[in-house]
């Protein structure tokens, strides 16, 4: 039997205490925007029509996908044979990994990582996670990984750009996983739902820029992070043809289809003007600069994080690790998970800046209360 994810229930613990009168310190992982007027407007022309069921995903969303990995990444995509729409980046994964995994597959995972384990064992598959060094930036543990390789693995996810670390593979690196996948023969499967998110560094590089290392890849992508699509649960899966036919499959079985309506306003979001999104991603590289000088202030340590809206802090000084330092974070209004949660060390903690500026000096003054 599988636990319930950890981030949903801490954030359903944070709203009882706010309900019964606990401060929380307003932090959030994505963006809360209103939805422009083009979206809305969209929403409303198609909501009186009724649509003709299309399992592999809106054609006019797929081609504004399509239209945009080759705008902003010189990726030529064919919308109709190497995309699939899913419920968010969630779904497409699980569904991913039941079409393309056996039971008792091996599933090798560089960590700290987000909370794939139980999509992972959901599949039927093992997850055999991979440390890397805090010493080295959080960066992907290439030997490591070689030297993880067994007669059962099958697969190698990757989380780009790392949520919790906030660490951005560089082409070289993400070619060398691509290559030790080639060698062994096998999938890559990246969560890239971060792309807008890089701060500074050399930049997100798309595993699918680099098929010519290696071309069993599949890509999935949220649009709640890129498009603050939180409440429409719409993303898509990227694969060469003849894997997204095998995904397309346990799509139909899983789901049947995405709904006709959130998928029209995902397609007016991507096409249409982004000066509302960019307004809002603009101030992130700001806020998480004045976070980490607030953990400095604290007297804790983090690795400036390259991307997202998150960072890992070590918080060794406090004294205590894993469930008791969260409980003691929760305590101070600080809705963090630690770093077990995500096969870290237990005396980190990832702390979110994606609230305003008043609220990040809140945190602050909580940390160093808390630190003494």
């Amino acid at each position: 039997m599988l636990d319930r994810m950890p981030a949903l229930v801490l954030a359903e613990r944070a709203m009882a205490a706010e309900r019964s009168g606990h401060e929380m310190v307003a932090m959030r992982g994505v963006p809360m925007l209103p939805m422009p007027p083009h979206v809305v407007d969209a929403v409303a022309r198609a909501a009186p029509d009724v649509f003709p069921r299309d399992s592999r995903g809106s054609v006019i969303l797929k081609t504004s996908i399509a239209d945009h990995l080759r705008f902003a990444f010189d990726l030529q995509v064919d919308p109709e044979r190497e995309l699939l729409i899913s419920f968010g980046a969630q779904h497409g994964l699980s569904v991913v990994l039941r079409a393309l995994l056996e039971p008792g597959d091996e599933v090798l995972i560089p960590a700290p990582t987000y909370l794939f384990d139980g999509t992972v064992r959901l599949a039927g598959a093992l997850p055999s996670y991979v440390p890397s060094a805090e010493s080295d930036g959080w960066r992907l543990p290439l030997e490591r990984l070689a030297a993880a390789v067994t007669p059962r693995t099958r697969a190698i996810l990757l989380c780009n750009p790392n949520n919790p670390t906030g660490n951005v593979p560089i082409a070289a690196e993400l070619s060398a996983v691509l290559d030790l996948a080639g060698r062994y023969g096998l999938y890559v499967v990246a969560d890239e739902s971060y792309e807008r998110y890089v701060h500074d560094g050399p930049g997100y590089v798309p595993q699918m820029s680099l098929v010519d290392h290696h071309d069993r890849l599949v890509t999935v992508t949220s649009l709640s992070k890129n498009y603050a699509f939180t409440s429409w649960r719409v993303g898509y899966i990227h694969a060469r043809p003849d894997l997204i036919d095998t995904i397309h499959a346990a799509l139909e079985w899983d789901a049947i289809n995405v709904a006709d309506i959130p998928q029209l306003a995902a397609a007016a979001a991507i096409s249409g003007p982004q000066e509302w999104l960019e307004r809002e991603f603009r101030t992130f590289r700001t806020r998480r600069d004045i976070l980490c000088a607030a953990v400095a202030e604290a007297g804790l340590s983090v690795i400036t994080p390259e991307a997202g809206i998150f960072a890992f802090v070590n918080m060794s000084r406090v004294g205590i690790g894993g469930v008791a330092l969260e409980d003691r974070l929760f305590e101070a209004g600080i809705t963090a998970l630690n770093g077990q949660r995500f096969v870290g060390p237990g005396t980190h903690a990832r702390l979110l800046y994606g609230g305003t500026e008043a609220s990040l000096a809140h945190l602050g003054r909580q940390l160093r209360a808390l630190v003494g």
